[in-house]
């Protein structure tokens, strides 16, 4: 039987309390998703690297590793660095699968949650 972990993956910010509140976001996910560990990771801006937490989660016997990328937008980290990234780490644990998750980007929930906080706000 294969066990997950997971990662969220955000771009980062050299301001560190941007970072801080990232990580307190994924704690607070964390605890509502139960059987795996979910761990922040940073693109780029910040630490832990997406690297850093493969690893913990592979000496935690993870095999199956998810990882979320928290970006809005399908620029250029998704269609290339963040591949080229996961390609390396396939590389360094070949007994490792790795699921890509997509962006936010066209997701109906998101899309809710935008018409739900402009409705909220209509007509004032």
């Amino acid at each position: 039987m294969r066990k997950t972990g997971m990662i969220v993956l955000g771009h980062g910010s050299r301001r560190r309390e941007v970072s801080l509140q990232f990580t307190a976001m994924v704690e607070r996910v964390a605890r509502e998703v139960s059987g795996a560990p979910v761990l922040p990771a940073f693109f780029s801006l910040g630490e832990p690297t997406l690297a850093d937490q493969v690893r913990a989660l592979a000496l935690q016997g993870c095999d199956r590793i998810v990882v979320m990328q928290y970006f809005l937008y399908n620029g250029v980290h998704i269609e290339q660095d963040i591949p080229e990234m996961i390609a390396a780490l396939r590389e360094e644990f070949p007994g490792v699968e790795f699921v890509l998750q997509p962006t936010l980007q066209d997701d109906p929930a998101l899309e809710r949650l935008i018409v739900d906080r402009l409705l909220a706000d209509a007509g004032r």
